[in-house]
């Protein structure tokens, strides 16, 4: 019903009402055939007590209003369902002449001299009332039509028949007739009620959708005030973030077992914040369409592999098996890799969170036309046919009434629907409720490049990695003490400046930085003015923008003038690994196609 539906709250109930009476007397007079078994066992009763032609008369009788009854029923059913609730008299009339024609058989039992007859049928009779009556959703009329005849004639037979027995079953008849009654006019009360619980709800749902049309409206004001509120939780966070990841390795190097245990905790809890960020972050980017996809050939086997990687410990973690499976031949895709890689995670990340047992599958194989279909598939509860669309929609996460935000913010689909329209990828979800769910990438193939690619290097491990000379510009002082904390316990060569001017003298003095780290709001100036100064006297150096600034306006600036942007918080362990990567393209595997997520 539309909010604002000049019809009155009474007769909108009164109208779900009749369509809910309708649907279960249908569903009651489809099974009139069946039930015509009963109806020919009565007459057989009837025929044995010397009555040869009248059962016969009155079964053919039944039979034919049954199938009238029948028939209507079917018509009904083909009616729009907004026409339905206006069929319900017609069924009362339909109750009523059932119950006319089903009761004459009482007559006819009551001819026969001994109580045998009487008793079955009265049984069978009864037995069928009931049944009925719980299929008429309260409606008195249809109960009173169709059990009322038979009920009189079976009590007054036993009256006529007299004695205490005859007395008895009469008063027992009435009372049993009394009781369904009551229980029809129970049920009619408690279906008043719930329909307009229904109504009520129904209009409390389309105030809800109405409101989210108005926020989607205002959703360009929302991504604004993440870019702004976002960048000062950032900045805290981010000190914090890179303490703690110190923290962590000063733990390890002792043996206090509650250090470790502490700085594990704290290092959650900073990973499950900086994540949401994040989550906050891509949503906004692409709100923004400030992502520009760069579209290029890929091995999609090594993008599945890399995500497996990433994702096998977190799938270990919860006793999930996480698998890729891969056909013999290599299959190229158009795609950009660090789109599709966040893509891929997740969908993944998601399948882990909610697959109980089993596993999450990473496949891709060849499609009939061509295509590249890469899937991700889990062995999970599955989504029911009315959530599959909503999955996808802002902030809707699926049984997680709590808002457990260990579940996340619920933007994950929202983000891959999204990027996947931006690389023109075709998404497909398919679920079996209780089993499974499948999502699948078609992505147009690729021919190979012309020159070879060079083999992928893993990063090496911190603790063996080559001691990096790092040039630090951060105008927090926090955030610039803590960084340069981490990154001298990692062995590097630090030298940290406050500003433009500090750096360049640093140059002046001969410190030769591998590679430049720098905050992008820094006093008087910005990181990027600072990052043109400093290639002025060493040309090529890679610069890393690590930054609490969200404003989709600046994406692509920030992208054009550093070799990637990190968005605080971010743990010490990623800038160390980002610093790597960037350092390493920028020497030997600058032509290589190293696959990193950011």
């Amino acid at each position: 019903m539309p909010l604002h539906d000049p019809v009155p709250r009474e007769e909108r109930i009164a109208r779900r009402i009749a369509e809910r009476r309708v649907e279960l007397m249908l569903r009651y007079l489809n099974r009139l055939p069946a039930m015509f078994v009963g109806y020919v066992i009565l007459a057989v009763v009837a025929m044995r007590q010397g009555l040869m032609v009248w059962p016969w008369v009155w079964l053919a009788i039944t039979a034919v209003t049954m199938y009238y009854r029948w028939s209507v029923a079917r018509k009904i059913e083909k009616l729009p369902a907004i026409e339905k609730g206006a069929a319900l008299p017609r069924l009362n009339r339909g109750f009523a002449l059932g119950g006319l024609v089903t009761a004459p058989i009482v007559l006819l039992a009551y001819s026969a001299p001994s109580d045998e007859a009487p008793l079955l049928m009265g049984i069978m009779l009864v037995t069928g009332c009931a049944v009925g009556a719980a299929s008429m959703a309260g409606s008195v009329k249809a109960f009173v039509g169709l059990c009322t005849p038979t009920f009189m004639l079976i009590a007054g037979g036993w009256f006529m028949r007299g004695g205490s027995l005859g007395v008895s079953l009469c008063i027992g008849i009435l009372i049993m007739y009394l009781v369904l009654l009551a229980s029809v006019r129970d049920h009619d009360r408690n279906l008043k009620e719930l329909m307009a619980l229904v109504e009520d709800n129904a209009q409390l749902s389309e105030s809800v959708e109405l409101e989210r049309d108005r926020a989607e409206a205002a959703s360009a004001a929302k991504t604004r005030f993440f870019a702004a509120a976002s960048h000062d939780l950032r900045q805290p966070l981010h000190a914090l973030s890179i303490n703690a990841t110190t923290l962590e390795i000063l733990a390890q190097r002792g043996n206090d077992v509650l250090l470790k245990e502490i700085s594990r905790g704290i290092g959650s809890a900073l990973r499950q914040s900086s994540g949401l960020l994040d989550t906050l972050l891509d949503i906004s980017r692409l709100e923004a369409h400030s992502i520009e996809p760069k579209l290029a050939p890929h091995d999609i086997g090594i993008l599945l592999r890399a995500v497996h990687d990433e994702y096998a410990a977190l799938a270990a973690q919860q006793s999930l098996l996480l698998k890729v499976d891969l056909p013999a031949e290599t299959l190229w895709c158009l795609t950009d890799s660090d789109q599709l890689m966040r893509i891929l995670g997740n969908l993944v990340n998601n399948a882990i969170k909610f697959t109980e047992r089993g596993s999450v599958t990473l496949s891709a194989r060849r499609g009939p036309r061509g295509h590249v279909l890469v899937q991700v598939a889990d062995t999970g509860s599955g989504i029911p046919p009315d959530q599959r669309e909503r999955v996808f929609e802002e902030f809707y996460q699926l049984d997680n009434t709590p808002h457990d935000r260990a579940q996340g913010l619920g933007l994950g689909l929202a983000i891959v629907r999204r990027t996947a329209a931006l690389l023109k990828h075709k998404l497909r979800l398919d679920s079996v409720p209780g089993r499974c769910t499948t999502f699948e990438l078609r992505i147009a193939s690729a021919m190979p490049p012309r020159q070879p690619p060079a083999p992928t290097v893993p990063l090496a491990r911190l603790a063996d990695s080559q001691p990096l000379a790092v040039l630090l510009i951060d105008g927090e002082a926090e955030g610039l003490a803590a960084l340069s904390t981490y990154l001298t316990q990692l062995g590097w060569s630090v030298h940290g400046a406050e500003g433009g001017a500090q750096a360049e003298q640093a140059l002046v003095d001969g410190y030769e930085p591998d590679v430049l780290v720098i905050d992008y709001r820094l006093r008087g100036e910005t990181g990027l003015d600072v990052i043109e100064r400093v290639r002025r006297r060493v040309p090529g150096v890679p610069a890393v923008i690590v930054t609490g600034e969200t404003a989709p306006e600046r994406f692509a600036d920030l992208s054009r003038a550093a070799e990637r942007v990190l968005h605080k918080p971010l743990s010490g362990d990623v800038l160390a690994r980002t610093l790597q990567d960037v350092v390493a393209r920028a020497g030997a595997l600058a032509t290589g196609p190293v696959i990193a997520r950011h």
